[in-house]
């Protein structure tokens, strides 16, 4: 019998806990909320690199959606930078604008991460 491919935008939806799809729309809302902030009031500078870091986060999240491993690993890892740049990062300044992109949501998301782990594949 034929086995029917799924597309990934479908198993973004259908794969995963219910709790994954909907912060998945948190995250892609929330890069476009970036990327529009930064076309209306372009300020330029180190502010640009809040939606690249939240492009990362995105990505992630959908593979993340699709339950697998290397995506689950890479999103904690892009968290784990983000806290090490929060406590090493001294000057308030760089510091709002390299960690403070979705704290402490991703904190909180990377906990269902690592609760739903053993399921990646």
């Amino acid at each position: 019998m034929k086995q029917m491919i799924v597309p990934f935008y479908k198993r973004i939806w259908q794969k995963p806990p219910v709790v994954f799809p909907w912060i998945a729309v948190f995250h892609v809302g929330f890069l476009l909320y970036l990327l529009y902030d930064s076309i209306v009031d372009p300020v330029g500078g180190l502010i640009l690199f809040q939606p690249a870091i939240m492009l990362l986060y995105t990505i992630a999240w959908l593979f993340v959606c699709d339950m697998k491993r290397w995506a689950a690993i890479s999103y904690i890892a892009i968290t784990t930078l983000n806290l090490l740049l929060r406590f090493a990062l001294t000057d308030t300044m760089d510091k709002v604008y390299f960690t403070d992109t979705i704290f402490p949501a991703d904190v909180l998301f990377t906990f269902f991460v690592m609760f739903y782990f053993k399921k990646f594949e």
